[in-house]
């Protein structure tokens, strides 16, 4: 698989709806972990790829035959391909949701990020796969309400600039008819570095 873009997952990030969406790899087993009721870190000894999923992709192709200089179709024929991809899941990493602890808790049941196993950094906006741009992704942490966060990485500056006022807890200009110059106004002054 290459490592940039996730292939089989469409970017649907719109810029009105933040939220701060890690991207992780969920570690899945039927053997070793029967209906999630296995033992802690079963992760750890298990024999069956644990963060990839092998699913079926029929590939049908039309049989032609040729009669009186023309083209017919006569049946089909159909191929299995199997294919093997990560299992990608969104966490959300906001104070607002288990106290910002849910990172950490998807890591104790055995979650690890995309790069621990080679893939590009993904975009942590709400939604969108696309590369995180390494010039759109920071170590600032900011403040609310006594929590700490990490602002993350991105891929288009206008998504770090929401995130870095979500975060902080500022009211964002919606961006519709008269705040539609606000909004680029307050996006533009941020800080994402």
């Amino acid at each position: 698989m290459a490592k940039g873009k996730v292939a089989d997952k469409l970017s649907t990030g719109v810029l009105g709806k933040p939220l701060k969406m890690v991207k992780m790899v969920q570690a899945r087993c039927n053997t070793c972990n029967p209906r999630g009721q296995g033992r802690r870190g079963w992760w750890e000894t298990c024999t069956h790829d644990p963060y990839f999923t092998v699913e079926e992709r029929l590939i049908k192709h039309p049989v032609l035959e040729e009669r009186d200089g023309k083209t017919f179709k006569t049946g089909e024929t159909t191929e299995v391909e199997y294919i093997k991809h990560p299992n990608f899941k969104q966490i959300a990493d906001d104070p607002k949701v288990t106290s910002g602890r849910m990172v950490k808790i998807q890591q104790e049941r055995g979650s690890v990020f995309p790069e621990d196993l080679g893939y590009a950094p993904i975009c942590d906006y709400n939604n969108c796969w696309e590369p995180a741009n390494p010039q759109f992704s920071t170590a600032k942490t900011v403040e609310h309400e006594g929590i700490q966060t990490l602002v993350g990485k991105y891929h288009s500056r206008d998504e770090a600039a929401i995130m870095s006022l979500r975060l902080e807890g500022v009211p964002i200009y919606v961006g519709v008819d008269k705040d539609i110059n606000r909004r680029r106004q307050q996006l533009d002054a941020v800080n994402i570095g």
